[in-house]
């Protein structure tokens, strides 16, 4: 299995740096650039996992390191006016390597943690490294911050406090946030805080 995962890895990496060679802006190769050593660092990261983290966590750095190129790569494919068809492989092999992450991080959970999820997720202890503070996102990571600085702050303080985000993207940035347990959320007459979990 992890011959498999290496060499879905290595056909990515073969992908993305034909897309590098293919741009010629050298701002979007240096972000493509940066994206992709995340993208090493992360798998990196994660086959070493035993010995400096869990393997979900690990697995979860991956995964956002995937998400991020992804996007960037449609956002490449949106204002691209070239040939896209390196950009279509390379986001197709990454989609290939994100699922088979899945599948097998999803496998290798150990059984005693899957029954506490399974049998009470709610009490289920939400334990944090500082390495798990979101960093792959900017966005989240903005949030985050804000929120760290300044508890109980509701949506519409963050939206003017980021007038490039749209209401929807920090309302959905808010809910990554809380369900992976870096906010924690407080209704009071209708209103809703934020606060740091």
């Amino acid at each position: 299995m992890e011959r498999e995962e290496a060499l879905k890895f290595a056909n990515s990496l073969i992908l993305l740096s034909k897309l590098l060679t293919k741009i010629e802006d050298r701002f979007f190769v240096q972000k493509l650039h940066e994206k992709l050593l995340d993208l090493i660092f992360a798998f990196s990261e994660r086959r070493t996992a035993p010995l400096s983290m869990s393997h979900n966590v690990a697995a979860q750095n991956l995964l956002n390191s995937i998400n991020n190129l992804l996007d960037y790569l449609e956002y490449l494919a949106h204002i691209s006016k070239n040939n896209t068809t390196p950009l279509l492989s390379a986001q197709r092999n990454l989609l290939k390597f994100k699922l088979y992450i899945l599948r097998h991080n999803h496998q290798k959970k150990p059984t005693a943690e899957r029954v506490v999820e399974t049998v009470n997720p709610v009490f289920a202890p939400k334990t944090r490294t500082v390495q798990q503070i979101p960093k792959s996102d900017s966005n989240k990571e903005k949030i985050f911050h804000f929120i760290k600085k300044y508890p109980d702050t509701r949506t519409r303080d963050i939206v003017s406090e980021f007038s490039a985000l749209s209401g929807r993207t920090v309302k959905r940035n808010l809910k990554e946030l809380t369900d992976e347990g870096f906010l924690q959320k407080r209704t009071d007459s209708g209103a809703v805080y934020y606060t740091c979990g």
